[in-house]
């Protein structure tokens, strides 16, 4: 056969192969198209990877700052093979060696699919459904787990086609919830109660609180004893997620700045009633604290003492005295400083209360001034008002998935129930 009319009957055959009904071409070319969100604190580099001959990527940016998106896209003009291939993340500084390897596969016949892999300490979620006929076909979102670069390695793995995957939750927040939280640490601390505690009808002379953190300080959350919510994690910058495991929600707040408003609140309102100003409240001019130098074992940690001394005198009809107390804080392998800062712990915010001079006889600012420190008892008049029953090694892992979102903006919203989820 003359080669030139063979090469016409082969372009004819590939006419007919990709033309549809309404003849127009079925597939003038063919494209993979996904969007990645960087929620990780590092800068990535993206690697592109397709198949040969099974197309190429048009213009994308790299790094991939963090907080920022982009849309890749692998295109093959000609459509005879395809598009597959792969979109490979890394740490653009090398800060941490783990990866997210994205692999794409759109035949010249059949059905697309795709699969995700992801490397400690990056994770990657699914903001929307996986299509075919949409653009991106894929959204993703990559964080990373910073709790703790030492530890088990983690990654998720998802895959499959078109309309098989549920959309997650992704809100539009400036520090959105990573799917999983890993705590390193567990603290159990128990409190003497009060005479004018309410009873839980259990003879328990003391009330019982757990605490959860990270080794670095990222994370740290508060179990309470009695119910009143599941779990409440303080998170890297500053925000506070209550978790409510019967409704299945979870409430984002500023636990520092709803607590001021309440403050502020409660103020007016009382000087509503007084019809005058408040006295100000001068318990940091009369109290001191000093570190004494004593020191004694706590589950195996070394704790030093603090004595608060109250040098304002209480008169009685039979005598005149001071009070004293002391406050032990062990040195431990892990920060939990959120839990007394109420989930501030950025370096201004850090900075401002070392140089503060009402700090230094501040006896909740003592474990914020010391690095590592860990409130663990508080004794007066040979009374433990609180002492710490457990400190030990855990590998608590905490999942997000399937949570509603509740976005509380300050006290208002909290007393109305007002919310934007």
């Amino acid at each position: 056969m003359n080669p030139n009319k063979k090469n016409t009957l082969l372009l004819f055959f590939l006419a007919v192969l990709y033309t549809s009904s309404n003849g127009q071409p079925k597939m003038a070319h063919q494209k993979f198209t996904v969007e990645v969100g960087n929620s990780s604190l590092f800068d990535l580099q993206a690697e592109p990877l397709p198949d040969e001959g099974q197309g190429y990527f048009m213009k994308y940016t790299t790094p991939l700052r963090k907080g920022k998106s982009f849309r890749y896209e692998c295109e093959n003009p000609n459509a005879m093979k395809g598009v597959e291939g792969h979109l490979k993340f890394r740490a653009y500084n090398n800060e941490v060696s783990g990866w997210i390897d994205i692999y794409f596969d759109n035949p010249a016949v059949g059905s697309m699919k795709y699969e995700v892999k992801s490397d400690w300490p990056f994770m990657v979620t699914q903001v929307i459904p996986f299509a075919e006929k949409r653009i991106p076909n894929l959204w993703l979102e990559i964080t990373a787990d910073t709790a703790h670069y030492g530890g088990v390695k983690s990654g998720i793995k998802v895959s499959g086609v078109s309309g098989s995957n549920k959309p997650v939750p992704n809100p539009n927040m400036d520090e959105p919830i990573p799917p999983i939280i890993n705590f390193d640490w567990e603290v159990q601390q128990r409190m003497r109660k009060d005479d004018d505690d309410d009873d839980d009808h259990n003879g328990k002379a003391y009330k019982e609180v757990t605490y959860f953190f990270t080794s670095g300080g990222e994370y740290a959350a508060v179990k309470p004893e009695d119910k009143s919510f599941s779990l409440m994690v303080y998170s890297k910058k500053g925000h506070t997620w209550l978790f409510d495991d019967k409704k299945k929600t979870i409430t984002v707040m500023s636990m520092p700045k709803t607590v001021g408003e309440g403050a502020a609140m409660g103020k007016a309102i009382a000087e509503d009633i007084k019809k005058a100003p408040l006295h100000k409240d001068r318990d940091d001019e009369t109290i001191t604290i000093t570190k004494t130098g004593k020191t004694k074992s706590v589950l195996g940690y070394t704790a030093d003492e603090y004595e608060m001394k109250n040098n304002r005198v209480q008169t009685t009809s039979k005598t005149s005295k001071t009070g004293t107390a002391s406050f032990w804080y062990a040195k431990v392998p892990f920060d939990p400083v959120k839990i007394y800062t109420m989930g501030a712990g950025r370096p201004a915010d850090m900075s401002a209360m070392q140089k503060n001079p009402k700090m230094k006889n501040n006896i909740a600012a003592i474990p914020v001034l010391n690095q590592n420190y860990l409130w663990v008892e508080t004794e007066a008049g040979a009374i433990k008002g609180m002492e710490t029953t457990t400190i030990k090694k855990v590998n608590n892992t905490i999942n997000t998935a399937g949570y509603t979102i509740k976005v509380m903006n300050g006290l208002k919203d909290l007393l109305t129930g007002d919310d934007n989820n």
